[in-house]
């Protein structure tokens, strides 16, 4: 997949809408499940301090060498009040479809 075709199928995915929108619904999973964790890391959070913008999508050739768990990968960093304080990944299949995310705090 060339970087012209890499472009096409974000677009046509919504990728990026898709990628907000599920980081979103994740983080408010996060904050009902994980209410303590949560003050640890946002205390009285504030919703206007935190950056939610892609920075990256790469193209994942996974379990080297038989490359058989292949996704394309949308990355938000999670900046709150200007700290990098985690990473939000979703995996997407080349079909388009959601295989997985992940949210990890540092």
């Amino acid at each position: 997949m060339n970087t012209d075709e890499l472009k096409d199928w974000i677009l046509r995915h919504e990728i990026e809408k898709r990628t907000i929108e599920c980081f979103w619904l994740n983080f408010r999973c996060y904050e009902t499940e994980e209410k303590e964790e949560c003050k640890h890391f946002f205390g009285s959070f504030d919703e206007a301090e935190l950056q939610v913008k892609i920075s990256q999508i790469a193209l994942m050739l996974g379990n080297y060498p038989k490359f058989d768990y292949n996704h394309i990968v949308s990355y938000i960093p999670i900046i709150y009040r200007g700290k990098n304080i985690g990473l939000y990944r979703l995996y997407f299949e080349y079909s388009g479809a959601i295989s997985d995310d992940y949210f990890t705090l540092y």
